[in-house]
């Protein structure tokens, strides 16, 4: 009688322990602290309002580029059209994207569309 009672509380022990494992991972799994880690990725050319407020009317190609760097897209059909994209995806979710279109006439700067605008000064 003796051993059989040492029997029984070791297998209520360790079924007391186990339910408490199995509880406690079923608890991690919902919870939002424990999520993979999910990288912020951004793609394309950076576009700020300073750097938009350099380009001025007239510069040239080179100009354009020294400033805003090479652009992501440029018309192949029309080599006065150069477009500057930026996406950005937060590891949350959250997606930003800008796009700037830069014309040129003759050569020299004339024309910006997008989300940007020069600032008056």
């Amino acid at each position: 009688m003796s051993l059989s009672m040492p029997n029984t509380w070791l297998k209520f022990v360790s079924l007391t322990l186990c339910l408490s494992l199995l509880l406690a991972l079923g608890s991690c799994s919902s919870s939002r602290f424990l999520r993979p880690h999910k990288i912020t990725i951004q793609q394309g050319n950076v576009i700020t309002q300073e750097t938009v407020d350099r380009l001025k009317p007239g510069m040239t190609k080179s100009q354009v580029k020294f400033v805003m760097g090479t652009p992501l897209i440029v018309d192949t059909l029309n080599n006065d059209q150069w477009h500057y994209v930026y996406h950005l995806r937060t590891g949350r979710g959250n997606t930003l994207s800008k796009k700037l279109a830069v014309i040129f006439v003759d050569g020299k700067l004339s024309e910006l569309q997008g989300d940007y605008k020069p600032t008056a000064e």
